[in-house]
């Protein structure tokens, strides 16, 4: 992936960080949308981040609700990795994702949940991919994914 700040950008402070998030999000929506084609969920979220020297910083966290394959979850764990790996003032060049710990979709928990605004975002996340299943693959991603429109 290329730099999440833009090549040749003076971005810092502030806008860095909403380009760095734009970057994870981008990154957490794709994710979820393999898993779910494929009918899988993951347990473990890795992210790589790759400083300016080349140096690679990499952090991994098991995802809180167990195995998932939901955007949100995704988007929430890379967040955290983010902020876990202290690179925030650093020049970064890419950010990679990887989920880990693969399993069948169909042999995973469902987590039984008291809270409105989930199973809305559960209802959404389905007519999206329904959505790019039917128009084609980034039909529909949320508005945060894309870059600041000039």
């Amino acid at each position: 992936m290329p730099d999440a700040s833009g090549p040749g950008s003076s971005a810092t402070g502030e806008a860095a960080y909403r380009s760095h998030e734009s970057a994870l999000l981008s990154l957490a929506v794709e994710l979820g949308d393999r898993l779910r084609n494929r009918q899988q969920a993951a347990r473990t979220v890795t992210l790589t981040v790759t400083l300016g020297g080349h140096s690679q910083i990499t952090c991994s966290h098991r995802l809180e609700s167990g195995l998932s394959a939901h955007t949100d979850d995704l988007r929430q764990t890379l967040y955290d990795l983010y902020a876990d790996c202290g690179s925030q003032r650093a020049r970064i060049r890419s950010l990679t994702a990887r989920c880990q710990q693969l399993q069948d979709a169909a042999r995973t928990p469902k987590q039984l949940s008291l809270d409105p605004q989930r199973d809305d975002q559960l209802r959404a996340e389905s007519a999206i991919d329904a959505l790019n299943r039917r128009f084609g693959a980034g039909t529909v991603d949320p508005a945060a994914a894309y870059g600041r429109a000039t």
